[in-house]
């Protein structure tokens, strides 16, 4: 399996055939016992993280060599909260590199029933409002999280995810299949064995394709490295890398990141690479701290009206149906006494 080059890619693993007689023999590693370890491994990683917070300081970069004037840097601070399904960050970017210009303050939000988005023209401003999707469906709500999630669960949640995406879904794909898995063997003597691992995905909604991943056992499964890419048409594809540094010394059985580094390329015909690139230096995390007030339009100075499911189109075609029915028996009861007047008047005029 072929894959494209990552320009910071560590230098991790050696080459068995330059140091056949420092490496231990491997032992051989199944599909069948990664997936028992991992799913293991899975399992106690959302434990962990079923309420956590961390502080992150972030730099994202976007290059377009087909329209310079397009190039863009935004460097931002965030706070990101999470409790069992729904996410939240509160940004605060750069003076001198508000988001396109006019945001100085943004807070994104993805709830199992809603996501929302708040932003302000200068931070002593009040948020305003910018958008409201109300969740109705599984796909909607899973896209809505990759989308609206993006940025914040590629780094709190680094330790499961490829850019955002949880390899526990992907892994659960229909049409996944490995195509190698082995451990292999750093190039620090005292560094634990890691695990790469290769695989195709065929059909695929999200238009993954194929991908190679380095874990760490050690670390409960964190991911170290990847690379995947999603095809969209013959000639649009785009490829996802990145690697992820955890502390040497973990304070949780779950280890957090300490640095995240990942890079998107998107190619289309007759078109140069436009790259983004995105780094962050996370700290401050902490467990069981987080309240869910923090994902209510409340917690920012605003009502949460605007949060309530609206009501079921077949409702609204009843509730006006009765109240045409309502219209339509006034009109008759006040035609029935117009005439019976009419017919009082007739007859004390006739008499």
């Amino acid at each position: 399996m072929t894959f494209w080059p990552l320009a910071f890619m560590p230098s991790l693993i050696l080459s068995a055939r330059e140091h056949h007689s420092e490496i231990p023999e491997k032992t051989p590693l199944s599909e069948s016992e990664f997936r028992s370890e991992y799913a293991h491994a899975m399992k106690k990683f959302k434990d962990a993280y079923r309420n956590i917070e961390c502080r992150a300081e972030c730099e994202s970069l976007f290059d377009d060599p087909n329209d310079p004037s397009r190039k863009k840097r935004y460097d931002y601070s965030a706070h990101v909260l999470a409790r069992e399904n729904s996410i939240v960050a509160i940004l605060d970017y750069a003076a001198e590199t508000p988001l396109g210009g006019i945001y100085s303050n943004e807070v994104v939000c993805a709830t199992p029933d809603y996501a929302f988005e708040l932003e302000k023209n200068e931070p002593s401003h009040p948020y305003l409002l910018s958008s409201v999707t109300h969740i109705s469906t599984e796909h909607l709500r899973t896209r809505l999280r990759i989308i609206t999630g993006h940025y914040k669960d590629c780094y709190l949640y680094a330790a499961g995810s490829l850019d955002g995406c949880l390899f526990e879904e992907i892994i659960e794909k229909p049409s996944f299949r490995v195509t190698k898995i082995e451990r292999v063997h750093p190039q620090q003597e005292e560094s634990s064995e890691l695990v790469a691992l290769d695989f195709q995905v065929t059909d695929d909604p999200w238009a993954i394709s194929r991908g190679h991943i380095v874990f760490a056992p050690d670390l409960n499964w964190a991911v170290l490295e990847y690379q995947y890419r999603c095809d969209f048409t013959a000639t649009d594809y785009t490829t996802y890398s990145g690697r992820n540094i955890y502390a040497s010394h973990q304070n949780n059985e779950v280890p957090v990141p300490e640095k995240c580094e990942h890079e998107v390329l998107n190619y289309h015909a007759d078109m140069l690479p436009i790259t983004q690139k995105y780094s962050a230096n996370l700290s401050d995390f902490s467990l069981g701290t987080v309240d869910d007030s923090v994902f209510r339009l409340s917690h920012y100075g605003l009502p949460d009206t605007p949060l309530t499911t609206p009501r079921p189109a077949t409702n609204n075609l009843m509730q006006w149906f009765l109240i045409g029915n309502g219209i339509l028996l006034a009109l008759i009861v006040f035609y029935v006494i117009i005439q019976r007047f009419r017919t009082v008047k007739i007859q004390e005029n006739l008499s």
